[in-house]
């Protein structure tokens, strides 16, 4: 793989995490998650994810 393709990879992991930031597992909970898996299951998961009560 490319330093590129591993870029724009974690780019999009950083970007799930962002818009997980207000969900229960939160930022880093999606950003690992994403990691792990793809990024693109994990916004299929941010989806259907809960908002976290404040």
């Amino acid at each position: 793989m490319s330093p590129a393709c591993v870029a724009l990879y974690l780019a999009l992991c950083l970007v799930a995490g962002f818009l997980g930031r207000h969900r229960r597992i939160g930022f880093w909970g999606f950003a690992f998650c994403s990691i792990i898996v793809t990024p693109l299951i994990s916004l299929l998961f941010l989806y259907f994810a809960t908002l976290r009560k404040v």
